[in-house]
């Protein structure tokens, strides 16, 4: 693209590492006094913004070798100090606003304009987060806007004022629709499914105020109408409803454990945190329940509240809105949250009406050809005939802080990777190597929050919104780590938003998805919950929280897997049944992932040239076959 530029007579473009070490690609270009910010936005007009070049050098001519090719290894290096001291600081409100804010939402100082959203450590959750930050403002941004623009001075022309569109700030009452998630969680019929929580523990080294809590607890409740809800059974439907406020009121038990050595107190909060746990009532309420534990080495709170009211994106609006709302009560304040969006209630009608669409039916076949899979059941050490989660145990590996954030950011530039593209390539080279089979079927867990309905703003609505689906992991049958990549990823790609239209033609759609095959594994990444749970006056507890699920509750996946990152730590978790599996295997397999996955990320960092994949262009339907077909045609052209 920069040869074919009329100013342009000769051009080459390298990869080189910029100050943090990471991969960055720098421009050469002739004549000498070529314009390079022209050229950067004339570049803009044809390429994506991460194929921009982040340095530029203007030489008289470019060095070539012997047979006339450009001799890369006599190119020179840019002065990375000299145009990385080239910050480009906000210059319009707008600007300064979308910079506030990611550097709130990432926990970054100083980002510039044209600093990269991915780059910097962004997913598709923090993105939410920026949007409901955006909402507090009066204004809207789409995630596919985000991805595709994923720089503040591209972004900025993709914000739009909601237009006095804001969503009814009064409680929700009456009936709602069960969100898809909420059916399949009906449809299994767990025991006792009373009992089958989501839940936080904080710890505050100088203890919590009881009455701020109490207050702040119940503000959260009245101003997120999900809270509220509750279940009964007519004619063999679920009816979810809402309580009114009057219906629902928190008390928040006090429990003095002064006095006590730290195996005491490990073990007393242990068993108070597991009776509270198992104490929710999802037909009379409260559905949300909160213990404060008193010692002397400061408070810890535990907040729990069932799986059907609340999700991981749920928690962080909840947990921001907590420790904002704290602080305004203990100086005596009247509590105020930003405004709400949408409902839950506007949600499941807006899903329902989807549900008919021409755009979900277009996705029907997809689901149909990924149901009709058969694959074979992943290896065993033992048949048993009902999993329970009292048998379930789990092995935990982590990264490091170097590694962690190596996955987090630079490893996602050689082949425009997300997180998830790399996790789920170290997890599939481990499962065919244990299984010895090509196809590894896998249920992904996603956030359901796709922006699959136009004026619709969810960015700030708590409830349960969950995504899941089947995935087909067809691995290349090859050690190449760029084809594992690039294969795991267009498999990924190609499904549809994401997977949120399986549940949807599954449980709300008129003619409902034939059940298909359940995977044997599961897995789901968390993202990064550091700087929701750490604030300057609470932390994560070290506690305990109690079992969030009832014991006797059926376990539905073998091998469950589990990522997160906590305290810059990428961590991964396995549950498996204690009664179908030795732990030794477990312990195998989690090492093999972990070694799968630096092998990807050492792999990723070294590698210096950027390769495409369908996924990046706009052609659909584009096999890696024929891109590559393209792309090796057009080197034969450019000799």
């Amino acid at each position: 693209r920069l040869a074919q530029l009329s100013v342009v007579q000769d051009a080459a473009v390298a990869a080189v590492k910029d100050k943090a070490g990471n991969t960055a690609l720098c421009a050469y270009v002739t004549p000498e006094d070529a314009d390079t910010e022209s050229l950067k936005s004339a570049l803009k007009d044809t390429l994506p913004d991460y194929m921009i070049p982040a340095y530029w050098v203007t030489m008289d001519e470019l060095p070539v070798t012997a047979n006339g090719k450009v001799d890369r290894k006599a190119l020179p290096q840019p002065d990375i100090e000299a145009q990385s001291a080239a910050y480009k600081a906000p210059a319009t409100e707008m600007e300064e606003l979308l910079a506030n804010i990611w550097q709130d939402v990432l926990g970054i100082p100083d980002i510039g304009i044209s600093d990269n959203f991915f780059t910097l450590g962004g997913d598709s959750i923090k993105g939410i987060q920026m949007a409901s930050r955006l909402n507090q403002h009066g204004l809207k941004l789409e995630m596919k806007d985000l991805f595709q623009h994923p720089t503040i001075e591209e972004l900025v022309s993709y914000v739009e004022h909601t237009e006095g569109k804001e969503a009814d700030q009064g409680p929700v009452e009456g009936e709602a629709m069960l969100t898809p998630i909420q059916r399949w969680f009906f449809d299994r019929k767990f025991t006792n499914q009373h009992h089958w929580n989501q839940s936080v523990m904080l710890h505050a080294p100088k203890g919590f105020d009881p009455i701020a809590v109490e207050k702040t607890l119940q503000a959260l409740t009245e101003h997120h109408d999900a809270l509220r809800m509750v279940y009964r059974e007519e004619q063999g439907d679920v009816i979810q409803s809402f309580q009114t406020i009057d219906e629902c009121k928190i008390s928040l038990e006090i429990v003095d454990l002064y006095g006590s050595d730290e195996d005491m107190l490990k073990s007393q909060i242990k068993v108070l945190a597991d009776r509270l746990q198992s104490s929710l009532d999802i037909n009379n309420g409260p559905i949300v329940k909160a213990e404060q534990y008193r010692t002397e080495k400061g408070d810890h709170l535990l907040i729990a509240i069932h799986h059907l009211a609340v999700d991981g994106v749920s928690w962080r609006i909840l947990l921001q809105d907590f420790a904002s709302g704290y602080l305004q009560a203990e100086k005596q304040e009247d509590i105020v949250f930003p405004p709400k969006t949408n409902s839950f209630k506007d949600w499941g009608e807006e899903l329902l009406a989807f549900s008919q669409s021409e755009q979900l039916s277009k996705q029907a076949d997809y689901w149909e050809q990924i149901d009709a899979e058969h694959i074979s059941p992943v290896p065993k050490d033992h048949e048993l005939e009902k999993r329970l989660v009292k048998h379930t145990s789990s092995v935990i590996s982590e990264l490091s802080e170097e590694e962690t954030k190596h996955l987090l950011t630079d490893v996602h530039h050689p082949y425009g990777t997300e997180i998830n593209d790399l996790l789920l390539s170290a997890l599939g080279l481990t499962m065919e190597e244990w299984t010895k089979q090509q196809k590894i079927g896998i249920n992904l867990e996603g956030h359901g929050r796709e922006d699959i309905i136009p004026n619709v703003n969810i960015s700030r609505t708590v409830g349960w919104f969950t995504a899941q689906y089947p995935v087909v992991l067809d691995m290349p049958g090859e050690r190449d780590l760029s084809a594992v990549i690039k294969t795991v990823k267009e498999g990924l790609r190609r499904v549809p938003d994401k997977g949120i239209g399986y549940g949807i033609l599954r449980y709300l759609s008129e003619s409902k998805q034939k059940k298909g095959f359940t995977p044997d594994i599961s897995f789901n990444y968390l993202g990064q919950f550091d700087s929701e749970v750490k604030t300057e006056f609470f932390e994560p507890s070290s506690y305990d929280m109690g079992r969030q699920v009832s014991e006797e509750s059926e376990a539905l996946y073998a091998l469950s897997f589990s990522g997160m990152v906590r305290n810059n730590r990428f961590v991964i978790s396995c549950s498996y049944n204690e009664k179908e599996y030795d732990r030794s295997t477990v312990e195998e397999l989690m090492e093999r992932f972990k070694d799968h996955l630096l092998l990807l990320i050492r792999h990723c960092t070294e590698k210096e040239d950027k390769e495409f994949t369908p996924s990046d262009f706009s052609a659909e339907d584009l096999e890696m076959d024929e891109m590559g077909d393209i792309f090796d045609m057009l080197e034969e052209n450019l000799k």
